[in-house]
């Protein structure tokens, strides 16, 4: 059965157009041809040297890792880019669940453009990581990136300008236990996050990462409508313990960042204010390593869409905007966060033009929900949380316990969805309108849309 299923699978691809198929699986060898599943590869980066715009690399049952811990390492490596009517699909083989165990800076770095990750599972090292000794690895000049390590990043700080990496897609991923950041994507336009669980990373790195991150956004045109959406994800338990090299102090840790993408907006460079813009110079490298002076960032004009995601027990946020403008957050569900440096729930900060709906927003025992500190423009309406707050009121929000059904440390195992004596259901704004829920239930299913990211 399964033999006809991969039979399938290659006929139904190359009858959509996939101009090679390449197969690499645990019991490859790089020097087959990768052809097909009886000679396939064995290493990622080997299918990465070969494809060309428009192939599928299907990626069997193994555990992938390496042992380059140089500037820049990864398990794989993508710096060959597809085109508009070409991508380059990296995908999970049917009923197949590879493993990317990274052992350098990153699972997985993309400096291309026009790719799909699908249905890949990158997992860190944290589990053999104790405290202490990244405490104390952040103290030396050189960093190890085992402490430092990335599950998926995008990475164009070290791109010239015209080749930065855009049209990237990264769907139905795990990603987690990475002393880095889970999903980073820095200097990057047209980014699909979606669909993803990203879990337990951040921990021990210096460089103050998040669950999920873009950073310093790179236009790569001024076209209308959303060029970054990150939806249906679930996103916890990401933080960081080790203090930021910049400043000595903890910071950030977030679910869901949006992080400066308005240079006009000055100020701080993070939420606890504790560390200043240096406008002569540029934010040290996730690696470590300093970057060249770069040219002045185009001014990003896009939209960005954060829709349908969970985000529960991070040490930061459960979802903020910083120094960024053009932000729908819709139909989310943030539940205790801010465990280790006490930042509110669900927040803009210094940012312009941010939507704000029919979010449930649960802090933890004694913190906020929401914090308002130099933004403009902020539409905040149909939000539901506990506790009376008076930063941002919005006519239509409720106040009261939301009513979920099972709380649990890992909310995929939980059931974060609203009883069905809940206020938030069938209460929802239909602006903005979300066609489907967190796990893919269409929207609305009752006489109205439901508040959070759960659709009853």
């Amino acid at each position: 059965m399964r033999n006809l299923f991969i039979a399938l699978l290659l006929l139904s691809a190359n009858s959509t157009g996939w101009a090679q198929v390449w197969h690499v699986s645990g019991t490859g060898s790089d020097a087959n041809n990768g052809k097909s599943p009886q000679t396939a590869f064995r290493s990622l980066q080997k299918a990465a040297e070969l494809v060309q715009p428009g192939d599928l690399v299907l990626i069997g049952n193994g555990v992938y890792t390496n042992t380059d811990q140089s500037d820049g390492s990864a398990v794989l490596s993508i710096t060959k880019s597809g085109t508009p009517d070409a991508w380059i699909t990296w995908k999970a083989g049917p009923g197949s669940t590879p493993q990317i165990r990274p052992g350098g800076w990153s699972g997985i770095q993309i400096t291309g453009s026009y790719h799909i990750i699908d249905g890949l599972t990158v997992i860190g090292g944290n589990d053999s990581i104790t405290l202490l000794n990244a405490m104390n690895d952040a103290k030396k000049a050189s960093p190890n990136p085992g402490y430092n390590t990335n599950g998926i990043f995008v990475e164009g700080r070290r791109k010239k300008p015209g080749e930065k990496p855009h049209h990237i897609i990264i769907r139905n991923c795990v990603i987690g236990k990475c002393g880095g950041g889970g999903i980073a994507l820095i200097e990057t336009d047209y980014i699909t996050v979606e669909d993803c669980r990203v879990f337990e990373n951040a921990w021990y790195m210096r460089y103050a990462g998040s669950g999920i991150t873009t950073l310093n956004n790179w236009a790569f045109d001024d076209a209308p409508g959303y060029h970054i959406v990150i939806q249906r994800n679930f996103v916890w338990n990401n933080k960081s313990m080790v203090p930021w090299e910049r400043t000595g102090k903890l910071s950030d840790g977030n679910g869901i960042l949006l992080d400066v993408t308005d240079l006009a907006r000055g100020g701080a460079t993070n939420p606890n204010a504790d560390a200043v813009v240096n406008p002569a110079g540029n934010p040290p490298a996730a690696t470590g390593v300093a970057t060249p002076e770069k040219p002045k960032r185009p001014e990003w004009k896009g939209r960005a869409l954060i829709a349908n995601n969970l985000s529960a027990y991070n040490g930061g946020s459960g979802i903020h905007v910083f120094r960024t403008k053009y932000v729908d957050i819709i139909n989310n569900t943030t539940y205790w966060n801010g465990q280790t440096v006490g930042y509110q729930e669900l927040f803009p900060n210094n940012s312009e033009d941010i939507v704000i709906l029919n979010n449930v927003i649960v802090p933890r025992p004694g913190g906020k929900v929401t914090s308002n500190n130099r933004n403009t423009n902020i539409r905040w309406d149909y939000n539901l949380y506990p506790a009376d707050q008076n930063v941002f009121k919005g006519t239509n929000d409720i106040v009261i316990d939301p009513h979920f059904i099972d709380i649990q440390p890992d909310p995929t195992k939980g059931n974060f969805r609203l009883a069905k004596d809940s206020r938030g259901l069938n209460s929802g704004s239909n602006d903005l309108a979300q066609p489907k829920d967190i796990i893919g239930m269409a929207r609305p299913k009752g006489r109205g849309r439901d508040r959070g990211a759960f659709e009853q």
